[in-house]
């Protein structure tokens, strides 16, 4: 991607309505510094600096992670860097999560945790369980489109997730047993995986899903870093990021978390409604018990993107009005004014001099 904007790969425009935590694309950028190449060149055109990523608990827009995925690609010219970052993995990188699957006090609520929290570091996955008597199955599904850079993001995932799950068993001191472990793939076995097999457990390519297999024998043996104060306070802090995402337990945060523009369009009520497996009535009456409606929680979502844009892109208004579902820039000036008191312009120049 070296030398060419986020403009060139429309694909990665939905990015741009939610972020990720700093840690992950800090990671990337070290990553590559580490092995001769520089910051500058893994940061071009995503708008971000160094030291911008350097601020603890920052977050950036997935969309410019997406870019530096875009340009470490470019720069190595191969994708087995997905496997090499995902071995390097550890619970310290995950930040406060990785804490609290340390003070789990089993493998299965270290999963349960990990699963619940996800959305606050890494939006980009959705993770589903199933169990039989003998495996225990991590299904990994993409929440949102990844493309062009689908394979590396899953195939990263996967094995980063697989070494954290590593790291719980480890201090178990039957680390051998792990060799039970699968890990599925929905795509042909590439060239590059017979340098690393050695260091995964057993693959499987061409699978059905992309998936994360565990003896259930695992699930419910206890760790023996379990704390359940520092679990406590680690679930604690998670959830307050989780209702200031607007990703909460409660409806109104499920349905903001929804709240995404594809093709110029936000998902309208009875859009909502239909995904949520409710009627339009049910949707609008549980909102109001809430305090809220609809209408306020997309206004809301409309003026939390725009500023977004508005912050992390060099989108002209023009095209940040299209992005955010307005079809002319007057409408969406009088419409951002009123809700923030400045128009975009203004916006921008704030956020700058801030």
């Amino acid at each position: 991607m070296l030398g060419m904007e986020l403009k060139d790969y429309p694909q990665l425009r939905l990015l741009e309505q939610t972020t990720v935590a700093q840690a992950y694309p800090l990671f990337f950028v070290n990553y590559a510094v580490q092995r001769g190449f520089l910051a500058e060149d893994v940061l071009e055109h995503s708008g971000l600096t160094l030291a911008q990523l350097q601020v603890p608990h920052a977050r950036i827009a997935a969309a410019q992670h997406g870019v530096i995925v875009m340009n470490l690609l470019a720069l190595f010219q191969s994708e087995h860097i997905a496997i090499d970052m995902g071995l390097q993995s550890s619970l310290t990188k995950a930040g406060m999560i990785g804490f609290g699957l340390m003070s789990c006090a089993s493998l299965r609520e270290a999963v349960e945790l990990g699963i619940r929290f996800l959305p606050t570091k890494v939006p980009f996955y959705t993770i589903d369980t199933t169990e039989d008597e003998r495996t225990f199955v991590c299904h990994i599904r993409e929440a949102m489109s990844l493309e062009p850079v689908r394979k590396f993001a899953i195939e990263n995932f996967v094995i980063e997730v697989w070494r954290l799950f590593e790291s719980l068993f480890n201090p178990i001191g039957n680390s051998n047993e792990a060799s039970g472990i699968e890990l599925w793939f929905d795509w042909p076995e590439p060239a590059y995986y017979a340098s690393y097999a050695s260091s995964l457990p057993r693959c499987r390519f061409n699978a059905a899903g992309n998936q994360i297999r565990i003896p259930v024998k695992w699930l419910d043996l206890p760790l023996p870093t379990a704390n359940a104060t520092t679990a406590q306070m680690v679930i604690q802090q998670c959830e307050q990021e989780l209702i200031a995402l607007g990703l909460g337990d409660n409806l109104s945060g499920r349905v903001k978390n929804l709240l995404i523009c594809r093709d110029g369009r936000y998902p309208q009520l009875e859009d909502m409604a239909e995904t949520l497996h409710m009627s339009v009535r049910t949707l609008k009456r549980k909102l109001q018990t809430e305090g809220r409606s609809f209408t306020d929680l997309l206004g809301e979502v409309i003026q939390r993107d725009a500023c977004l844009l508005l912050e992390t892109t060099r989108l002209t208004v023009d095209e940040i009005a299209q992005r955010v579902g307005y079809q002319d820039r007057a409408n969406f000036t009088r419409a951002f004014k009123k809700l923030t008191g400045k128009t975009p312009s203004e916006y921008r120049d704030w956020v700058v001099l801030r």
